[in-house]
């Protein structure tokens, strides 16, 4: 598999649940599996875990996972099997139905009915189907189906301008958080999130010494509102475009896309572009030119990875769906721009900063960064320079969360003490690493910190040939 800077997310689903899938999958150039936790059993979780760790060992090459929480989401009420709705017909939102049918449904935040006004327009199912309120009713609203086709049970509830209240961390949320901890997954994906709180209420759940990267899901009105307060608190972002793009108006988001990715990248924190990137290909072979385009421009707006949803969970192709996006990841990634960033400096970002320029200047041809927390790579990283980072650490959780970072590949290494044996390492990996391995008279830069095996002390750089 050549190498490739932007990182690739697939969602694990019923189309990809087998050890066989997993692989074909990771074979492919998946970096990152992502399963969402509303639906898997505890088994399922723990089977797809097993899997994952043991195909990381097959392949060779440090796989992460990321469990995404439920969180409040407003969903419909369970619904009877193949319930089929036609557009024109009047259809009911109601907060006493519990299970609904071609005439009404209920929803679990049944006080959002409250709020909502006639001509206001409601969408279910990351908008597949799509209905205009007629008017008010004692129980809930009345509307006309606009859009219709199948109903299926518990899909998401969305219109445009309304807010989740703050409700904590739900039950199910924290049995979601305690399995993740428990198999040492490399980080969760936070739903709706709506100020630096909901990551902090995430974070006071997780042991004092977890490694789990919390990812803040952009998605809500809200949330766009508080993106730089997020940043702060948050591991990474995802810039969940499905209901956000229904809790805004549509033509926003892409504007909102590329300044989310430049706040991420900006502050050297990884940035996951995601939802119906190659959606057509849930159910064809080949995705359109439009969704070819837009993975190139979220690849061009600096995203650190791109993600599959349903095209892997549930699709017909979702090996081609990650075959396609690597072939349109080495097509493009070549003209992403080098980026300088214009701040106060601090040693070891004065150091990370220079990395990528001092090895385009001396014709280098790849990166050894030494880190203990993966904050040096990330940092060399947000420059978008086209070396390929080889990022080395004693540590498998900094590996393995390193594989959402764009151009950094994480190797897991031996402790080392002095220098002289940070020289041979360095020396010897680049000669002999799946990466870019190098030939006589090839020139390195290394990035590493003194003392070693400390956080925060990057404090050098030096130029090796091999």
């Amino acid at each position: 598999m050549k190498i490739k800077p932007v990182k690739i997310v697939a969602t694990i689903g019923p189309a990809t649940h087998s050890y066989e899938k997993i692989l074909q999958l990771a074979q492919t150039g998946v970096d990152v599996f992502r399963f969402t936790l509303a639906h898997p059993t505890a088994e399922e979780v723990a089977e797809r875990v097993r899997w994952i760790r043991q195909i990381e060992k097959e392949i060779n090459r440090p796989l992460a996972i990321m469990g995404d929480l439920s969180g409040p989401k407003i969903r419909i009420s369970n619904v009877k099997p193949d319930t089929v709705l036609q557009k024109g017909q009047k259809f009911i939102f109601s907060k006493k139905i519990q299970t609904g049918d071609e005439n009404g449904c209920g929803i679990n935040q049944p006080s959002i009915l409250d709020i909502l006004k006639p001509e206001a327009e409601i969408f279910i199912d990351d908008g597949t189907l799509k209905f205009v309120v007629d008017k008010k009713i004692p129980d809930g609203v009345e509307t006309t189906v606009l859009v219709g086709g199948l109903l299926k049970p518990r899909k998401g509830f969305n219109a445009e301008g309304i807010s989740l209240k703050a409700q904590g961390v739900s039950e199910k949320d924290k049995e979601s958080i305690k399995l993740m901890v428990e198999h040492k997954t490399d980080a969760l994906a936070v739903s709706f999130v709506q100020s630096a709180q909901d990551i902090k209420n995430v974070r006071d759940l997780l042991p004092a010494d977890s490694r789990i990267m919390l990812i803040a899901k952009i998605e809500t009105a809200n949330g766009v509102e508080k993106a730089e307060e997020i940043m702060e608190e948050a591991d990474g972002m995802m810039v969940a475009r499905g209901d956000l793009g229904l809790s805004i108006p549509i033509a926003k988001v892409p504007l909102l896309q590329k300044h989310l990715i430049d706040l991420c990248v900006r502050n050297a924190k990884p940035v996951i572009t995601a939802t119906q990137m190659l959606e057509s290909m849930v159910s064809k072979p080949i995705p359109t030119r439009a969704e070819v385009a837009d993975v190139a421009n979220a690849i061009l707006d600096r995203t650190d990875a791109i993600m599959l949803s349903a095209e892997t969970a549930e699709g017909k192709f979702p090996v081609d769906a990650v075959e396609t996006m690597v072939k349109i990841i080495h097509e493009v990634v070549g003209s992403v721009a080098v980026y300088e960033y214009k701040e106060r400096k601090t040693i070891s970002n004065a150091i990370t900063d220079s990395v990528g320029a001092i090895g385009d200047l001396i014709s280098g041809k790849l990166i050894i960064a030494f880190t203990e927390s993966g904050r040096t790579a990330r940092r060399i990283s947000r420059h978008r320079h086209q070396l390929p980072i080889l990022a080395v650490s004693p540590s498998e959780a900094t590996i393995r969360r390193l594989n959402f970072s764009w151009g950094v590949h994480p190797q897991k290494v031996e402790d080392i003490k002095t220098f002289e044996e940070m020289l041979s390492l360095a020396r010897n990996l680049a000669k002999n690493n799946s990466v870019e391995p190098l030939a006589e008279g090839d020139k390195y830069v290394i990035s590493a910190g003194m003392p070693f095996g400390e956080t925060g002390t990057t404090n050098m750089i030096l130029v090796q040939k091999v």
